[in-house]
């Protein structure tokens, strides 16, 4: 409503893996819930979602969900949702120079520099981000689209994700 065309959330990192296996267990059910719920309002606000990251990891049936999303994205223009799942900044980076140097191995890579780099991150054709807002108390990105946030502004607050409301957003818009 307020003219955001792009939105990037961090869902699970790779790091997450690390945590107790009821606990990733439990995240992995609120992602399946919230991918299900995701899908409808797609669909009644003709909203594009893209999954950033490597889903080869999630199960079987978020694969499924995230196919889906990815369906109903192609056939809407407009605001896009970006959800980063078993998503690391530094992995995205590594995995882009393999995609680039595996193009070079086979004689189809162009020249090399920063705007080329981007096509080859799972941001690409994505802009970087005008506005990083990192709730929870924290003074620290995370591993969060590092080679994306380079010229980004930042806005830390206390409030956690889960009370993070339209007035906290407000709020981290009027400071940018």
């Amino acid at each position: 409503n307020i003219g955001v065309e792009y939105l990037t959330v961090y869902a699970f990192s790779t790091e997450n893996w690390k945590r107790p296996q009821d606990e990733v267990k439990t995240i992995m059910k609120l992602l399946d819930r919230y991918l299900k719920e995701a899908i409808s309002t797609m669909e009644r606000d003709k909203i594009k979602m893209k999954v950033l990251g490597d889903v080869s990891g999630l199960s079987p049936e978020l694969q499924a969900l995230v196919e889906e999303t990815n369906r109903i994205s192609q056939k809407y223009e407009g605001f896009q949702a970006n959800i980063c799942l078993n998503y690391g900044g530094r992995a995205e980076i590594v995995e882009a120079a393999r995609r680039y140097a595996a193009e070079l191995a086979a004689g189809n890579a162009g020249e090399l520099n920063e705007e080329s780099f981007s096509s080859y991150m799972y941001c690409a054709g994505i802009p970087d981000p005008d506005l990083m807002i990192r709730p929870g108390g924290e003074k620290r990105i995370s591993n969060f689209l590092l080679w994306q946030c380079a010229y980004s502004e930042f806005y830390f607050t206390d409030v956690l994700w889960p009370d993070f409301t339209t007035d906290e957003l407000d709020k981290a818009i009027a400071e940018y």
